[in-house]
């Protein structure tokens, strides 16, 4: 299936405090990075393949479009924005990995963007909460994500938005 963005680089653009000026490429890298590292996983890979079908058509619509504006664009708005800092702060180079440094800027330390990406993951992080929740809560809506595919290739919805070393129980004191 050919590349299906669920954000544009002119919509983080918009949406976030990313500079205008910063490179699509920059962008378009990070967003589908993002869509199949962290989405994906969430929704599982039946009802990702039919968003992300509905996209490439440009037919998204009724419950899936809900779950477009309402959780997956906010969350990965701010897992946009936390992975495209090291992007633009970091360059390969043949000479090896380099800081940009801008002639009316100044570069911040590696600690700086690691604390600013965390808020963005922490944030995206709530959206991936409030989207899982609401799936769950409406999951007769969504076949795909109750009753997914089967297969060594297909993963299977994480009910899990958030990972700890602690065992805390299951939901709502249940397993």
């Amino acid at each position: 299936m050919a590349d299906a963005l669920f954000y544009t680089p002119t919509q983080i653009k918009e949406d976030t405090t990313v500079s205008k000026n910063v490179d699509d490429q920059y962008l378009n890298e990070a967003i589908l990075a993002m869509q199949d590292i962290k989405i994906h996983p969430k929704l599982g890979t039946t009802l990702y393949d039919e968003i992300k079908a509905s996209v490439t058509a440009n037919t998204l619509a009724g419950v899936n479009k809900t779950l477009m504006d309402s959780y997956i664009r906010p969350a990965l708005k701010w897992y946009v924005r936390a992975e495209v800092q090291y992007e633009v702060a970091y360059k390969v180079m043949n000479k090896g990995v380099v800081s940009q440094d801008g002639e009316n800027s100044n570069p911040v330390s590696r600690r700086d963007i690691d604390i600013l990406a965390e808020r963005d993951i922490n944030k995206a992080e709530w959206y991936i909460n409030q989207m899982i929740n609401y799936l769950c809560e409406n999951s007769s809506s969504y076949p795909s994500y109750e009753n997914p595919d089967s297969g060594v290739d297909v993963i299977q919805p994480d009910t899990n938005s958030f990972t700890t070393s602690l065992y805390l129980g299951g939901r709502n004191g249940t397993q």
